[in-house]
């Protein structure tokens, strides 16, 4: 896969939506949404799922997504369906904005029923943000959609729309790279958070719900 161009690698950009901040203080997730992009484009593929998480879900984070207790009490548990995700992403380079954030509960998930973490690496959009605009201070998803001309055509804070935002983020970070000549995923490194540090015990903290 490295020796592919960025350009030509396939990638599946995933977004959660969650009870709160913290999967390791037992937030859960009750939203799941992803999209697909080949060669530069958003392809008709995508997955999406509401999450029942067997708790309620606090108004402070039903003030962020707007999605409350009714909106899931018939909604599949999460064991129940991340296999499906996971066989929807398949081998494609995996991408989410505020990736730690994201990867915090699928990793938690992962555990709890004792399967393993294919992907070694996800992509951060934050992160490739920040290698491309290192001079700005800000680099949440408004503020990269609102630098990138990209116009807000759907709801912020739900998982299929704030994943179709991240990739057309991707799709205009990728021609911007390519025209710095960076055009494969090791001249990238910096923007790659490990999966195998959140399959373990010991996980590094997590700090946004506003990516």
């Amino acid at each position: 896969m490295n020796a592919l161009l960025l350009r030509e690698l396939s990638y599946v950009i995933f977004d959660l939506e969650t009870t709160g901040l913290y999967a390791d203080e037992g937030d859960e997730i009750i939203e799941i949404g992803a999209v697909v992009v080949e060669n530069l484009q958003i392809t008709d593929s995508k997955f999406h799922t509401m999450v029942n998480p067997c708790r309620p879900i606090p108004a402070a984070s039903t003030a962020v997504h707007g999605i409350k207790d009714e909106d899931v009490q018939s909604a599949p548990r999460c064991d129940a369906i991340i296999q499906d995700f996971l066989n929807f992403t398949g081998s494609r380079v995996w991408v989410a904005q505020n990736a730690k954030f994201d990867l915090s509960f699928i990793s938690k998930k992962l555990r709890q029923l004792n399967m393993p973490m294919r992907q070694s690496v996800i992509l951060d959009t934050v992160a490739i943000s920040k290698f491309l605009f290192p001079y700005e201070t800000s680099h949440n998803l408004d503020v990269i959609m609102a630098r990138l001309g990209i116009p807000r055509t759907g709801d912020r804070h739900r998982s299929i729309d704030d994943c179709r935002y991240t990739a057309l983020a991707l799709i205009e970070f990728l021609k911007l790279l390519e025209k710095q000549g960076v055009t494969s995923l090791p001249e990238i490194e910096s923007a790659f958070v490990k999966a195998d540090l959140f399959m373990k015990t010991e996980k590094p903290k997590t700090k946004s719900l506003f990516g």
